[in-house]
C-alpha cells in the first residue's frame, strides 16, 4: 500500500490497488463446469448466452456469504432459462406458432 499526498486536506491518505480480474476461486469454477458440461448441446447452439448466464449467476453468488452453495441453483435456473428461450425460438423460426406462444 502506498501513500499519497492531500494537498488539499494537509494529509497522508492510502491509495489500495485492486486487480480487476481476480482468478476464480478452484471450487466455484468446477460448479461452473459442470453446469457447462450439463448443457452442452445447448452450449453448441448459444454458447455466448450460456456463458452470459453463468457469468451472472456467478456474479449473484459471490454476493452471498456461501456461492458455493448458491451458484448451482442460480446456474440452473439462469441456464434453463436460455434453454427455454432458445426452444421458443426455434419454435417461431420453424413456423409453429402454436408451440412459440403456449410458453
Amino acid at each position: 500500500m502506498k501513500l499519497k499526498v492531500n494537498y488539499r486536506a494537509g494529509r497522508f491518505t492510502p491509495v489500495v490497488r485492486v486487480g480487476l480480474a481476480q482468478p476464480r476461486d478452484a471450487r466455484l469454477q468446477r460448479l461452473r463446469e459442470s453446469v457447462e458440461n450439463e448443457f452442452a448441446q445447448l452450449r453448441a447452439a448459444r454458447g455466448q448466452l450460456v456463458k452470459l448466464a453463468l457469468n451472472e449467476a456467478e456474479a449473484l453468488a459471490l454476493q452471498t456469504a456461501y456461492p458455493h452453495l448458491v451458484f448451482p441453483a442460480l446456474a440452473q435456473e439462469k441456464v434453463s432459462a436460455v434453454a427455454l428461450w432458445h426452444q421458443r425460438q426455434a419454435a417461431v423460426q420453424h413456423g409453429d406458432h402454436a408451440l412459440a406462444f403456449a410458453a
